[in-house]
C-alpha cells in the first residue's frame, strides 16, 4: 500500500513524472507509491501523511459533524424550528451537543442546526449568531470542553484545529477568532474556560481568519505544553452596530488532532456519536398521551418518585431539569395530571423524578406522556 498526501486545496489535479493525481473532497490523495511520483507531489506543497486517514478516532472534538450531532435538545420547549428559542448571554448554554455558546450580559445569541450541503460529505451545518435587532457588541463564543481524560493523549504534541466556516449574509464581526487552550486543572467548566480562569490556562492556538461567505476550511496548529490536562476549543467573533437577520457564522467539520497539518475529516457513526454524546448530556421530550417515561412508586397519597436507567454511563452524577408540560402518572390505568420537579438521588447510571399526583400510598405507578411539550434534561456538561 503507497503513502497518503494531503494537497493544498480539495480537487486539485497533480501530474508527477509517474501518473497523475486527484484530491478528494478532503484534499486527500491515497495510495501514492514511492519515487518520483512521491517527490514530485512534495515539490507541488502536497504533504504526507504518516497515518492511516480511516482509522477512528483521530478527531478529539466530539460531534463535529453538524450533520450527525444529535442535538438532543432540538425539541419542543427548548427550541423552535431548528433554532434554541431563549438567547443566550452569559452563562454557557449548549444546543448542539457538546457545543456551547456564550457571550456578556447584553448578549443575545442564538444557536440553530440549518441544512447546507455545500461541502461534499455533510448535509446540516451550525449557525451561531447574534439575535437580529441587537445592539450588543460583546465577543460571541462557540466552544467544547475536552474532557481530562480525553486531554492527556495531546501532552508535548503538536496538534491542528481545523473547521469549515462563512460568514452570513448580515455579517458584521471582522475575522474569526480560533482558539486551542490547555490548562492544568481536571474537568474544568466552560465558564471558567471563556474567563480565563483555568489553573495555568494559555493558548496553544491563537490565530484570526478573514472569512468568506462561501465555506471554505482553515486549520491552525500549536504545541500542547506536557503538564496540560485540560484542553477546550473557542471559535468567536466581536460584531458591529445593530445586528441584520443573518449576523452569523456557520461551521461544520470541526476537527482536534494530532499532527502538524489538518487530515482529512473523520466522518464516524451516527450511533457513536450519539452514544458518545450521551455521556454528558441525555434529553427526553414529553411523549404522545400514555407513552411510558419511567417507573416508580406512590410515596404518599400525594406524590411519586420516577426511576428512569440513562441509555450510557455519565461522566459523573448530572445535574437535572424538566419542565411539566402535560406529563401524568399511571395511577392504576387512570391517567391523572401530574406536576413533575427533577429528583435528589440521580447517579451516573439513573435519575429520578418526582411527581405530585392523586394516588394510593405504596402503589406501584408509572410516568407517562401527555403529549405536551414537556422535557426532561440530565446534563453532565462542562
Amino acid at each position: 500500500m503507497g503513502i497518503n498526501y494531503l494537497a493544498p486545496a480539495p480537487y486539485g489535479s497533480f501530474i508527477t513524472r509517474s501518473g497523475s493525481f486527484q484530491a478528494d473532497a478532503n484534499g486527500l490523495i491515497s495510495n501514492v507509491g514511492a519515487g518520483a511520483q512521491a517527490v514530485d507531489l512534495l515539490e507541488e506543497g502536497c504533504v504526507p501523511l504518516a497515518f492511516n486517514p480511516f482509522a477512528n478516532f483521530r478527531n478529539l472534538i466530539d460531534a463535529g459533524d453538524f450533520s450527525i450531532n444529535p442535538f438532543q435538545r432540538n425539541i419542543p420547549g427548548i427550541a423552535s424550528g431548528g433554532a434554541i428559542s431563549t438567547p443566550i448571554s452569559t452563562t454557557p448554554t449548549y444546543f448542539p451537543d457538546r457545543f456551547f455558546a456564550a457571550g456578556a450580559a447584553s448578549t443575545a445569541i442564538l444557536m440553530a442546526a440549518v441544512a447546507d450541503s455545500s461541502v461534499a460529505g455533510f448535509n446540516q451545518s451550525l449557525k451561531f449568531s447574534r439575535q437580529s435587532g441587537s445592539s450588543s457588541t460583546a465577543t460571541i463564543y462557540l466552544g467544547q470542553v475536552l474532557e481530562t481524560l480525553d486531554s492527556l493523549r495531546l501532552q508535548n504534541q503538536t496538534v491542528t484545529l481545523s473547521f469549515w466556516a462563512r460568514s452570513g449574509a448580515n455579517y458584521s464581526g471582522g475575522p474569526i477568532s480560533a482558539q486551542v487552550v490547555s490548562g492544568s486543572g481536571v474537568n474544568q467548566s466552560a465558564a471558567n474556560l471563556v474567563s480565563s480562569n483555568w489553573p495555568s490556562q494559555l493558548n496553544v492556538v491563537s490565530a484570526q481568519q478573514i472569512l468568506s461567505t462561501s465555506m471554505v476550511r482553515y486549520q491552525f496548529s500549536g504545541v500542547v505544553p506536557s503538564t496540560a490536562s485540560q484542553v477546550g476549543v473557542l471559535l468567536s467573533f466581536t460584531p458591529s452596530g445593530t445586528a441584520g437577520a443573518d449576523d452569523s457564522i456557520y461551521v461544520n467539520g470541526v476537527q482536534l488532532e494530532i499532527g502538524g497539518s489538518a487530515s482529512p475529516f473523520e466522518h464516524i457513526d451516527a450511533q457513536v456519536a450519539l452514544e458518545i454524546c450521551q455521556r454528558y448530556a441525555w434529553a427526553q421530550p414529553e411523549p404522545a398521551a400514555g407513552v411510558v417515561m419511567g417507573a416508580g412508586q406512590n410515596t404518599s397519597a400525594s406524590s411519586q418518585l420516577f426511576y428512569m436507567a440513562t441509555p450510557v454511563q455519565f461522566l459523573k452524577a448530572p445535574s437535572v431539569t424538566v419542565a411539566s408540560g402535560a406529563f401524568k402518572t399511571n395511577q392504576a390505568g387512570t391517567a391523572t395530571a401530574t406536576t413533575i420537579t427533577a429528583g435528589s438521588t440521580h447517579t451516573v447510571n439513573a435519575i429520578s423524578i418526582n411527581g405530585s399526583s392523586t394516588g394510593v400510598a405504596g402503589q406501584a405507578t408509572m410516568l407517562v406522556g401527555g403529549g405536551g411539550s414537556g422535557w426532561i434534561l440530565a446534563s453532565a456538561d462542562f
